[in-house]
């Protein structure tokens, strides 16, 4: 890794007191059911607000990501759970925290200099094939979902899991579809991060329409997805993948886990990173990719009940180190007006769009 300037160390940390940062993938409900149930309370405020606020963060999508130990029967159970212990969380920040319902909680918590939390469904084996259930779902102020995470379910067939790299098959189911259209009707984004390259060619229209289906006009975004040609894994997307998704209007949130940005051998995990943005930015457009940086190590930990400082896989070891990977890519000789897009005028963007 290349040494760091004084003069772009502080320029990023003024970039990050002006700017509105934004993380489009966290897998807080599920990481704060977790300490919910060993005992612990108000643990955004404890464990994450003061380093969210360092970093300049703004804005944090939540995922509700089952484990395959709730599935099936347990499965709606759990997504509740997770959702009412976010929910919890975010009144126990009275104030510093607002959840995103609508455009109106978004300029508010911008406008008051609040954190905003917005939920949406990392695959719906919460649902199966009850759509009516979404309609539920909404009220409690989910506004996005994934059809299924790396595992296949009733409705399409997900890719592999970060621990593995095999090419996987099988497109979009009938009741994916119907999925799709109720999504729609509800002006939900749809997330394609875990679908498979089947699944992806079939709602990106990559291979036309498919079985007489259109390509669906809800908005589509690879919330936290690398470069295949970066790190060659079946889970980060191909050159038409991201041409596809950027020509549609969506976005692509990088992914801080080593083995997808491509570090967990070399441990270079600022350079990784700054290729993938630079990459993606190459290809996608400065206005189409943004950050989904899924950092799991904190969730790992509450989910073993152990407690152990660092980063695990993750490249980055917590919100606050964003401020050095803007370091590094002015370094690299990023634009302030690019890095301004990637770090959260891009997702803004986005989110605004859906709300």
């Amino acid at each position: 890794m290349m040494d760091i300037s004084d003069k772009n160390l502080k320029r990023a940390g003024e970039l990050h007191r002006e700017m509105e940062v934004v993380d489009m993938h966290r897998d807080l409900p599920g990481e704060l059911l977790f300490r919910h149930r060993s005992g612990e309370r108000e643990i955004l405020k404890r464990r994450y607000l003061k380093r969210w606020k360092a970093a300049g963060v703004r804005v944090v999508v939540c995922s509700v990501y089952l484990e395959d130990d709730v599935l099936p029967d347990g499965a709606l159970r759990n997504t509740l759970l997770q959702i009412a212990s976010l929910q919890e969380e975010v009144e126990s920040l009275r104030g510093q925290g607002i959840l995103i319902r609508d455009r109106d909680d978004l300029e508010r918590a911008r406008r008051e200099g609040a954190i905003g939390f917005l939920l949406y469904l990392e695959g719906l084996d919460g649902m199966g094939t009850d759509t009516e259930l979404l309609q539920l779902f909404h009220q409690m102020g989910v506004r996005g979902a994934a059809l299924t995470w790396s595992r296949r379910n009733s409705l399409a067939t997900g890719c592999c899991r970060a621990n593995e790299h095999r090419e996987t098959h099988g497109g979009i189911s009938e009741s994916g579809w119907e999925t799709i259209g109720r999504m729609t009707e509800l002006g939900w984004f749809l997330d394609i991060s875990h679908l498979n390259d089947d699944g992806m060619g079939e709602i990106l229209g990559l291979h036309g329409s498919v079985a007489g289906k259109k390509v669906p006009h809800l908005p589509v975004i690879a919330t936290h997805s690398d470069a295949r040609a970066v790190c060659s894994h079946y889970r980060n997307l191909t050159d038409a993948q991201i041409g596809s998704l950027a020509e549609r209007g969506g976005i692509i949130g990088i992914n801080a886990y080593s083995r997808l940005a491509g570090s967990h051998e070399s441990g270079d995990h600022l350079e990784a990173l700054c290729r993938q943005a630079a990459y993606l930015i190459d290809r996608a457009g400065e206005d189409h990719v943004c950050y989904g940086l899924d950092l799991c190590h904190s969730y790992e930990m509450a989910r073993r009940e152990i407690e152990e400082e660092g980063r695990g896989m993750d490249c980055l070891s917590d919100y606050d180190e964003l401020i050095s990977l803007t370091a590094y890519l002015l370094e690299k000789g990023m634009t302030e007006q690019q890095i301004r897009k990637l770090s959260g005028e891009n997702a803004l963007r986005f989110l605004e769009r859906i709300l």
